[in-house]
C-alpha cells in the first residue's frame, strides 16, 4: 500500500506503558495514528511525544495534540480518554470506536534475566489494569507484549489469568478471540535475537465480520534456541535452527523458505567510528559510510541529523579486558588474572554472553537496558575502536529508524532502547491487524458506521 493509502487508512491507536514507542513506531508505519499514550516514566513519555506529536515537538513540550497520560495505569480511568480524543471519523471517542490498544506491562518481575524474580513483585499485577482499561475502551483489536517469563512464572498462573480475564465478556465489551505466540524479533528482519510473548485479541463482533487477527509467520530464520518453558510449543520452531540446515541443499527445507537473519554489520556498519566514551547526542553524518543494503537504507531514510551516536565509557580494568576479546568472542579470551573473582571460578561452558564482542557477520543477542559488558555482549565488533556500542547502534539493533530520537541522559537513552519493542516486529503485527480492519471497515459500511455505538450500548 502506498503512502497515500496509508494516510487514508488512518486507523486509531492508543498505547499504555508506551516507553520509547517501539510498538507505536511499527503501527505508525502501517497507517495507524496514535491518539493517546501513557507511561509512568516522564522521560519515556517525553520521548514518545517528541517522536509522535509534531505540535509537542515544535513547542518543546508546551503544547500537544496527543492525549498524554503520565503516571501509573492504576490511576487512569477510561473517563479520561473517552470523549477526550477523536475516533477514526473525527468524532469523540466512544467505547468500541478505538481501532487498536497497544501496551506491554513492565516485564522486570517476570524476566528470566531478573536477579530477583518474585511472584509478589507488584509490577506483575499491572496487567489487571491493562485489562480493566481494555474492557472500558473496548477497542476492536489489542496487542500486548511481554517477556517469555510471563508464561512460566508461578506455573503460568499470571498468563492464564490474563487470558481468562480478556476472553470473558463484560458490560460494553463482548470479549476477545485470542492468538498468542512467543515471537523472535529476528524472524522479522530485526538484527537481534529477542524472544517475546505477544498476545493479540480481536473483539468478537469484529471476528464475526472480518475474521481474527493472527500473528504473522517468520520471514527470516535464526540460530537462537528457545531454551525456556513454551519454547517448543509456542514459538515458530521451524524458523529456529542451525545454519547448516538452511545452507546444505541435501537437507530438506523445513517450513516455508526463509531469508537469512540480518547481521550486526548490515545493521550498523555505515555509522561513523567512535572512540571509547565519545560521540555526540546530536551530530551530522560526517564520517558515515554510504548506506549499504536495504536495512541501512531504510534506517537512514529521511534522517537529517545523526542523533544519539554516543557511547558509554569503558573504565579500567574493562579497558584492558576488551583488548583480548576477538570479534564473536567472550570472557574466555581474557587472561584469568584480569577476570573478576567470580568469573575466575566460572566453568568455560557457562556465561558465554558475558564480556562478549559482537561479530559483524552474526546477529546480536538480546539487548538489555544498560551496556554492561559483565552481563552481556555489548562490545563493538571493530577491534580498532575498543568501545561499547553507542545508543544509536543499540537503536539500530532494535530496528528503530534514525529519525526516531531518544531523549534524556545517555543512561536513560540506553534504558529506553533496551526496554523497547522492536519496530520491525511491531510493523508485521500491524500489517496483520490492518488486514482484518480493512476487511471489517469494508464489509458493511452501514455496520461500521454504527458498530462503536452498538458496542457502547451493549
Amino acid at each position: 500500500m502506498g503512502e497515500q493509502g496509508l494516510m487514508h487508512r488512518a486507523y486509531t491507536a492508543g498505547e499504555l506503558f508506551c516507553g520509547a514507542g517501539g510498538l507505536s513506531r511499527g503501527f505508525h508505519s502501517s497507517g495507524f495514528a496514535t491518539r493517546f499514550a501513557n507511561d509512568l516514566w516522564p522521560t519515556a513519555l517525553h520521548t514518545f511525544l517528541m517522536n509522535f506529536d509534531p505540535l509537542y515537538a515544535m513547542s518543546n513540550g508546551k503544547n500537544g495534540e496527543l492525549l498524554a497520560l503520565p503516571g501509573s495505569v492504576e490511576n487512569i480511568d477510561t473517563s479520561r480518554i473517552l470523549g477526550a480524543v477523536a475516533d477514526r471519523d473525527g468524532r469523540a471517542l466512544k467505547a468500541g470506536s478505538l481501532d487498536v490498544l497497544l501496551g506491554g506491562p513492565p516485564c522486570q518481575g517476570y524476566s528470566l534475566n531478573s536477579h530477583i524474580r518474585s511472584a509478589e513483585d507488584p509490577r506483575n499485577f499491572l496487567f489487571r489494569h491493562y485489562v480493566r482499561l481494555l474492557h472500558g475502551l473496548s477497542p476492536k483489536v489489542f496487542v500486548l507484549e511481554n517477556v517469555p517469563g510471563m508464561f512460566s512464572l508461578e506455573g503460568g498462573r499470571f498468563f492464564d489469568e490474563l487470558i481468562a480475564r480478556i476472553s470473558q465478556p463484560v458490560a460494553k465489551c463482548p470479549g476477545y478471540d485470542i492468538d498468542f505466540k512467543i515471537l523472535n524479533a529476528a524472524h522479522y528482519g530485526v538484527p537481534q535475537d529477542r524472544f517475546r510473548v505477544v498476545v493479540v485479541g480481536t473483539r468478537r463482533d469484529v471476528t464475526e465480520r472480518a475474521g481474527k487477527v493472527i500473528l504473522p509467520s517468520p520471514r527470516h530464520y535464526s540460530l537462537a534456541q528457545a531454551h525456556f518453558k513454551g519454547g517448543r510449543d509456542h514459538t515458530f520452531h521451524y524458523a529456529i535452527g542451525f545454519r547448516r540446515r538452511f545452507e546444505q541443499s541435501a537437507i530438506p527445507q523445513i517450513g516455508p523458505k526463509l531469508l537469512p537473519p540480518v547481521s550486526v554489520g548490515e545493521a550498523i556498519g555505515d555509522l561513523p567510528r567512535l572512540t571509547n566514551g565519545h560521540g555526540e547526542d546530536f551530530a551530522s553524518y560526517a564520517g558515515a559510510r554510504k548506506p549499504q543494503g536495504d536495512f541501512q537504507k531504510v534506517m537512514r531514510d529521511g534522517a537529517g541529523v545523526l542523533a544519539n551516536h554516543w557511547c558509554r565509557a569503558l573504565t579500567y580494568p574493562n579497558t584492558e579486558r576488551v583488548k583480548y576479546i576477538p570479534a564473536g568472542g567472550d570472557w574466555r579470551s581474557i587472561p584469568r588474572d584480569l577476570l573478576p573473582p567470580g568469573m575466575q571460578r566460572a566453568l568455560r561452558k557457562d556465561h558465554t554472553k558475558r564480556y562478549g564482542r559482537l561479530s559483524s557477520h552474526e546477529i546480536s543477542g538480546t539487548l538489555l537496558t544498560k551496556p554492561d559488558p559483565h552481563w552481556g555482549t555489548f562490545i563493538h565488533y571493530d577491534e580498532g575502536q575498543q568501545r561499547l556500542i553507542s545508543v544509536r547502534e543499540a537503536a539500530r539493533l532494535q530496528s528503530f529508524p534514525d529519525t526516531h530520537i531518544f531523549y534524556g541522559s545517555q543512561v536513560d537513552q540506553y534504558k529506553l532502547c533496551g526496554n523497547a519493542v522492536p519496530p520491525l516486529m511491531a510493523h508485521v503485527i500491524a500489517q496483520s491487524t490492518a488486514e482484518i480492519l480493512d476487511r471489517f471497515y469494508g464489509v458493511d459500511a452501514e455496520f461500521t458506521a454504527t458498530s462503536a455505538s452498538t458496542v457502547a450500548r451493549a
